[in-house]
């Protein structure tokens, strides 16, 4: 198992679905981090199950900030005779880093 962080921001809005006979919540969406002294950004797809995926879907958008630390899955397939390999992040807690503006008192 390897365990794996990252930290920066959605590239889209989550995804919710529902999977099973017994209905259960996943939260799919996509992490850019950029990392010092290098041009561009690294992108991860992350999974969040059960009750984190549905407050994932209710408070994260595009743009939002996130810290996640899970497992990298790497699965590998067979694609029009090409060989692929795909990463994700699963088994994953999420930190919303974003922080509430502050009402202005008058």
């Amino acid at each position: 198992m390897i365990k794996a962080f990252i930290q920066g921001n959605l590239t889209n809005d989550v995804e919710l679905k529902t999977v099973g006979d017994n209905e259960k919540s996943v939260a799919i969406f996509t992490v850019a981090s950029n990392r010092p002294g290098r041009d561009g950004a690294d992108y991860l797809r992350v999974e969040v199950w059960g009750a984190n995926a549905k407050n994932c879907a209710k408070y994260l958008k595009k743009g939002s900030g996130v810290c996640c630390a899970g497992d990298l899955q790497i699965d590998t397939f067979t694609k029009d005779d090409e060989r692929k390999i795909a990463v994700k992040l699963v088994n994953t807690q999420v930190e919303f880093t974003d922080r509430k503006p502050q009402s202005i008192i008058e």
